[in-house]
């Protein structure tokens, strides 16, 4: 399939650029700004903390488009334990990372075009020293899952990109 290189919005009727299959949290659900000033809390790109009591990495949930190379990517956050949390932490830079098992997790990130995304189960697998962790949620019936399992079109990619643009 060739890329595209725009597409006709239905919302607005508008010519859109291309299509977008990124889109990303900068923060876990859970953040608020009030935290910032919490010496117990912080917030980078990457990692969170609350309160040292809550810890969340951001992820990807990667769906596959149908008749497409590319994915389209939710970049999220999951709670982690502060053993794991650590652990990650630890191995940041170091390719032991890559070895270590999946960790479990709760997705902290409310994706609103989906029903119920916020606290599904999740297994965050690090495939690269570099790159963002992979998100897979578990294997249930919630949309966002059945469509990390089974793909989505580019009709669906486009009903996500006119909600991003239009709200």
């Amino acid at each position: 399939m060739s890329k595209l290189e725009g597409f006709q919005c239905h919302t607005c009727g508008k010519w859109r650029e291309g299509l977008p299959q990124d889109y990303a949290y900068d923060a876990p659900y859970y953040w608020s700004d009030d935290l910032k000033a919490d010496s117990d809390s912080f917030l980078n790109s990457d990692l969170c903390v609350i309160k040292n009591q809550d810890f969340f990495v951001r992820g990807l949930i990667e769906i596959p488009v149908i008749g497409s190379a590319q994915p389209f990517r939710w970049g999220v956050w999951t709670s982690l334990s502060k053993k794991n949390f650590d652990k990650r932490v630890e191995l940041w830079d170091d390719p032991k990372l890559l070895d270590e098992p999946a960790y479990f997790g709760w997705l902290s990130s409310a994706i609103d075009i989906y029903p119920e995304t916020l606290n599904p189960k999740t297994e965050v697998h690090s495939r690269s020293i570099a790159g963002r962790p992979l998100i897979a949620l578990e294997r249930t019936e919630r949309l966002l899952a059945i469509e990390q399992r089974d793909g989505m079109t580019m009709k669906r990619v486009r009903e996500i990109v006119e909600h991003a643009l239009h709200g």
